[in-house]
């Protein structure tokens, strides 16, 4: 299936989502890739991994940019050399892009009840104040595809999820909030964007707000 969903916001920012159904060779199809790409193609060992790896090179690819624009840092984010800033993510058969004229960060997960065990680790202390939204995986979902996203855009290495990363109060369909990332006795906000699907979630971070 090729790409499943696009959308310009703010009008500086497009995203895209692909729902992955082909095999990895027909992912392959028509794309030029460069011998960094194929070595970091080769270095996938899971399949999954593999085609959501093509998935993000043929969504680069309807957005008309040249396979040699799209590069990766030395901490591995990806980035474009013609000055847009792009975010990446891909889980099971989804992948997604975000490309920007300011810094992005996207990332979209699928509603899973195993979140709920792992909420201690990603949630803030005012996050966690609702007990019923401590067992909702759709809310937890919400949160932690909006800290990835937050985690992108900020670009530092290190993070606390749980005590560094605040996400403003949210409730069911949300479209928009607030995420805060505490850093160098420093505030820094940005506007965080919701779209919903019928089983997964998608958060974007951008438009960065003044630091306290």
């Amino acid at each position: 299936m090729p790409q499943c969903y696009s959308e310009n916001i703010e009008l500086n920012t497009y995203i895209g989502i692909w729902k992955i159904s082909e095999s990895e060779s027909e992912l392959a199809d028509g794309l030029e890739l460069s011998k960094e790409a194929l070595t970091r193609l080769s270095q996938r060992r899971s399949i999954i991994h593999r085609k959501g790896y093509l998935a993000i090179r043929k969504l680069l690819k309807g957005h008309r940019i040249h396979h040699l624009n799209h590069q990766y840092d030395k901490n591995g984010a990806p980035y474009l050399l013609d000055g847009r800033y792009l975010s990446i993510s891909h889980t099971k058969d989804l992948a997604c892009i975000a490309i920007s004229s300011q810094p992005v960060g996207i990332d979209l997960e699928y509603y899973q009840e195993k979140i709920i065990r792992i909420a201690p680790r990603f949630l803030h202390k005012e996050e966690s104040l609702d007990l019923n939204k401590n067992i909702d995986k759709h809310y937890l979902t919400q949160i932690w595809t909006a800290k990835e996203a937050l985690y992108k855009v900020f670009r530092k290495k290190g993070i606390q999820f749980n005590t560094q990363i605040l996400v403003d109060s949210i409730e069911a369909n949300s479209k928009e909030s607030i995420g805060s990332v505490f850093f160098s006795k420093r505030v820094n906000k940005y506007k965080i964007h919701f779209r919903y699907f019928d089983n997964f979630c998608l958060s974007l971070a951008t438009t960065k707000k003044n630091d306290t």
